[in-house]
């Protein structure tokens, strides 16, 4: 797969903010400094030099309200496909990939580990791939893979997970004053996935506070669009959706487009 470097109408440098509990800055007031920073409708648009998976979401959203279209996005990263910010650069394909991005790439000063990166993401991109090299993106030609059912790419604040469609959940979690705890204990269950509960505005508050500790794949889970919503602004990896609660098939379609829900 290979795409034509278009000509960028806007290349802003990130903001270099992060949310609690490794940065002061909330996720709302990081959204609306990305918004503030693009022009509307001036578009295509390049999001380089990320490296925190929160600030990257944020210049995401900006970009579709701001009527951008689909951004090119490239992260800096080590040789071993490490950010700054620990974030891993599968986990970092996963979620741009599911928020629209346009095509995907790193900035690696090592050469030779770059090649090998790329190989690696292009096991799993569905969209284009490139290298930033002297300040420029060079596309890197590649042929998708086929995609093996039973992996489906999901992906915490850091790190790539992968779901089967028939994956244990497990237990679910309630966002009381023992999420937290129950969040770092879950880590120990043998279930492939963590399923957290999503009832009141209250819910996603306190769930929005614990999100960085989620160590595994994630369900989310609620009856009401707007709480399922407030909980996948907040949580800065790739969740998903079971089926077990009660939201349309539109609903669902649009929080997929948004912010790269699953769907099983």
């Amino acid at each position: 797969m290979d795409a034509s470097v278009p000509i960028f109408q806007q290349t802003p440098a990130p903001l270099g903010l992060d949310v609690p509990p490794v940065g002061g800055t909330e996720f709302e007031q990081l959204a609306a400094a990305w918004r503030n920073r693009l022009r509307p409708g001036a578009g295509p648009v390049l999001l380089g030099g990320m490296t925190a998976m929160a600030e990257c979401r944020a210049a995401l959203l900006a970009a579709g309200a701001q009527g951008c279209g689909a951004p090119w996005v490239s992260w800096v990263c080590d040789g071993e496909g490490m950010s700054p910010a620990r974030v891993h650069m599968l986990a970092a394909l996963f979620v741009c990939e599911g928020m629209g991005a346009a095509a995907f790439g790193i900035d690696c000063p090592d050469k030779g580990a770059a090649e090998g990166l790329l190989g690696e993401l292009a096991a799993y991109a569905r969209i284009p791939l490139f290298r930033v090299r002297g300040g420029e993106a060079v596309p890197w030609d590649y042929q998708p893979a086929p995609r093996d059912p039973d992996a489906i790419p999901c992906a915490t604040g850091t790190d790539p997970c992968f779901i089967t469609r028939t994956i244990d959940v497990g237990e679910e979690l309630e966002c009381g004053p023992g999420l937290l705890e129950d969040i770092i204990a879950a880590e120990d269950d043998p279930v492939g996935a963590l399923k957290i509960a999503i009832r009141s505005q209250d819910d996603v508050d306190i769930f929005a506070l614990h999100q960085y500790a989620v160590r595994k794949a994630l369900c989310l889970c609620s009856d009401v669009p707007e709480l399922l919503e407030g909980a996948l602004r907040a949580y800065q990896g790739r969740a998903f959706y079971d089926g077990t609660g009660e939201l349309s098939r539109e609903e669902l379609d649009r929080l997929t487009g948004l912010y790269g829900l699953i769907v099983l």
